[in-house]
């Protein structure tokens, strides 16, 4: 999980609430649709904080008009749609993401001609929670296995709020006699529950996933190798007598982005940069 950081995040959403123009505003009688219309800007800019919140007065309208929710749920998918279709590739070229958060091993950019529209993960399902279907904080721009993986797969860790970091990292696990493999471990001092991380992790499949990029793995062990920590140390000061900073020579030297708030730009950064900290090739 890598979390989202951008300094500009309320500007867009401002941006993002201005572009949605809803179509059928006219309640027709519908209670839910009608808090919805009405509460319309709360209810896009609402944080994860206020989810629960948002979703018990509307358990509470369900009970009173229970005629209206089918409508109101069929209503809010469609308007995702219609959102999705008009300003997805906006709102990923906007927040300029370019991995997916979720697993860090894709892309998350898609083409703008023909139909194909950019994945957007509902946070909470937008079949269970409809009244969140275009909450800004609900979408998640994430690659098409981590979206269609998730579905209503329920996760703690919201990547606008927190990431993995330090807090969960890749080692490589090897036995006598066996191949190495990849695992998960956490540090004593997390800060984070390690069944919020866990939840993360199976919902993800991420052990599976990553085990799959052996090929990538043993690259990189390659490179260790012949990059030893000394000789490493010495292709940083001949790249630097260039006038390159520490992050640009990690990239020429790695082809991943090292640094914890870089690891969006590109996929398999944060594998990239655990595997060579448990090889002590870097700090």
């Amino acid at each position: 999980m890598i979390k989202i950081e951008r300094n500009n995040l309320e500007e867009i959403i401002d941006e993002y609430l201005s572009r949605l123009q809803l179509t059928n505003r006219r309640a027709n009688s519908n209670r839910l649709k009608e808090y919805f219309i009405t509460n319309l800007p709360d209810i896009i800019k609402a944080k994860p904080e206020d989810f629960d919140n948002i979703h018990t007065i509307y358990g509470r309208l369900k009970v009173a008009n229970p005629d209206d929710f089918e409508e109101f749920k069929n209503y809010m998918i469609n308007q995702y749609k219609v959102m999705r279709s008009s300003h997805g590739h906006w709102l990923l070229e906007r927040l300029n993401l370019r991995a997916c958060p979720y697993c860090n091993r894709q892309y998350t950019f898609t083409i703008k001609e023909g139909r194909i529209s950019p994945e957007l993960d509902h946070f909470k399902p937008k079949a269970s929670y409809p009244e969140l279907a275009l909450s800004f904080y609900n979408l998640i721009p994430s690659c098409s296995t981590c979206n269609h993986t998730k579905l209503i797969g329920d996760i703690d860790i919201h990547p606008y709020f927190k990431g993995f970091n330090d807090n969960c990292k890749f080692i490589l696990k090897t036995k006598e006699g066996e191949q190495a493999s990849l695992d998960w471990v956490l540090k004593n001092d997390v800060e984070i529950d390690f069944s919020n991380i866990n939840s993360n992790i199976k919902v993800f499949h991420l052990k599976e996933l990553y085990e799959e990029h052996s090929d990538y793995l043993k690259e990189i062990i390659s490179k260790a190798q012949a990059y030893n920590a000394s000789y490493y140390d010495g292709l940083i000061e001949s790249y630097r007598g260039l006038g390159k900073q520490q992050s640009e020579i990690d990239r020429f030297i790695w082809g991943s982005y090292l640094d914890n708030s870089e690891h969006e730009k590109r996929p398999l950064s944060k594998f990239t940069k655990d595997i060579l900290q448990h090889l002590n090739i870097i700090l």
